[in-house]
């Protein structure tokens, strides 16, 4: 193909170029970047990896003890998120305002392509996970489990929630290096140290609380929305495992399952809410206290691991009596299985890591 050249004058200069016959200056020019809401961070993530992301927190936020936060972190997309997130909150908050509106189709371009495939894995998952659980009252654990084992889903069926808990007990395990490596100032201090400890107790003390019967009142399911949705942008704490302690977790998975409008759309209200209120704290966090921040999660993520622990007295996610509580117990039963899904697990987050690009500068 024949090029004819072309004087360009740029910013006072000359520059000699050479196009195609019939293209102009503006066909040849680079589309702007996506600008991030805080100049501080790293240039956004692809769109392929926020989708992928987006469809990890969804199977994420469907498994009691494990956060779609986490997921986020390991991915290096959870500050873009708070970021943005915060960046559509302080336009919601000033709707008076024609300036930060202008801002709003490039924060969607971000989010829509990370929260649509979330919801739609988290739909299905929970489908799949949980379905619709038989009544088992008045029934011993033994019969209880015979039935769950016929009609429940994957994480609730006795002989196939251990290997699903596994799993993500492999994969949070190996990912508990990814927030403590995302300090700004790699020195190990006392104060760092206390964070850790702190997170990892605050986690496991939401483990060990007995689960309570939820009600279905429209304000109670809003409460519980915005509850979990504060704790699942948190890595290391888990939503679904506060509906669980709060007695939500069941009511509000039927009314997932079972397409009820009006119980979801309170659901929805109250995580607004939630995202309104808690976004701008964590983005006022990540920039304050950035390190210490991380060190918290870091003792979070930890301290869940024994909500994923595989081996419980049972795996049913609402309050039986005679059952007692879902505390852990000790491993039993086919362990080198539920062994071999923690290893796939931890293996699929090391190939997570190594595929992934070189986080920038205190990325997280």
């Amino acid at each position: 193909m024949t090029l004819k050249p072309m004087t360009v004058r740029k910013c006072g200069s000359v520059k000699n170029t050479f196009l195609p016959p019939g293209a102009s200056p503006l066909s040849t020019m680079a589309r702007p970047q996506h600008r991030n809401p805080d100049p501080r961070l790293p240039p956004a993530p692809s769109l392929l990896r926020r989708m992928t992301c987006g469809v990890c927190m969804g199977v994420a936020d469907a498994v009691p003890g494990v956060s779609g936060g986490t997921i986020a972190l390991i991915l290096g997309v959870y500050r873009h998120l708070i970021a943005h997130l915060a960046a559509v909150v302080d336009i919601a908050a000033q709707p008076w305002l024609r300036g930060p509106w202008l801002q709003l189709p490039t924060l969607l371009r971000f989010l829509v392509p990370l929260l649509l495939p979330l919801l739609i894995a988290l739909w299905l998952t929970t489908r799949l996970l949980v379905g619709v659980v038989p009544d088992v009252q008045g029934l011993d654990v033994e019969q209880g489990n015979a039935l769950l084992r016929e009609n429940a889903g994957w994480l609730i069926a006795p002989h196939t929630a251990p290997l699903i808990l596994g799993f993500f007990f492999g994969l949070v395990a190996a990912s508990l290096t990814v927030p403590w490596r995302a300090r700004h100032n790699p020195t190990v201090s006392p104060r760092h140290i206390i964070l850790v400890i702190l997170g990892a107790v605050a986690a496991m003390s939401l483990t060990l609380m007995p689960a309570s019967s939820g009600s279905v009142h429209p304000l109670a399911l809003a409460l519980a929305g915005a509850a979990a949705i504060a704790v699942m942008l948190l890595p290391g704490i888990s939503g679904s495992l506060l509906l669980l302690v709060l007695g939500m977790y069941q009511p509000i998975s039927d009314a997932l399952h079972r397409g009820d409008v009006g119980q979801m759309t309170a659901v929805a209200i109250g995580v607004g809410l939630g995202v309104a209120l808690v976004i701008p704290l964590l983005r006022r966090l990540l920039q304050r206290a950035h390190d210490a921040t991380m060190a918290t999660l870091t003792g979070l993520m930890a301290g869940s691991l024994l909500a994923l622990w595989p081996w419980k007295q049972h795996y049913l996610p609402q309050q039986v009596e005679s059952w007692g509580p879902m505390y852990p117990i000790l491993p039993h039963g086919s362990w080198l299985w539920v062994g071999v899904a923690a290893a796939l697990g931890a293996g699929i987050m090391v190939l997570v890591r190594l595929l992934a690009p070189p986080p920038q500068h205190g990325e997280a």
